[in-house]
């Protein structure tokens, strides 16, 4: 996950709030391997994003695409076993 904390500590940490909160809680959920919340919170991210985009309310959207692209990669395997 340090490639993670990385970009979003150098680009993006503080721009939006909402979007930040988000990031954080996928990059936890990861972190502790609960790929299920992970996958929920990658739809919110990518709504909230899309959203925000659409709005005029975010000044630079391409760091959140780009961790947005990498966590979808991330659970890109994960299958559901119940």
């Amino acid at each position: 996950m340090g490639f993670f904390s990385n970009l979003f500590s150098k680009n993006i940490s503080g721009q939006d709030k909402e979007l930040d909160a988000i990031v954080n809680q996928i990059k936890v959920d990861l972190s502790n391997n609960y790929k299920d919340n992970a996958v929920l919170g990658i739809k919110d991210l990518e709504k909230l994003l899309g959203e925000k985009e659409a709005g005029g309310k975010l000044k630079n959207a391409q760091p959140y695409h780009e961790l947005l692209e990498h966590f979808k990669e991330d659970v890109a395997s994960f299958k559901r076993t119940y």
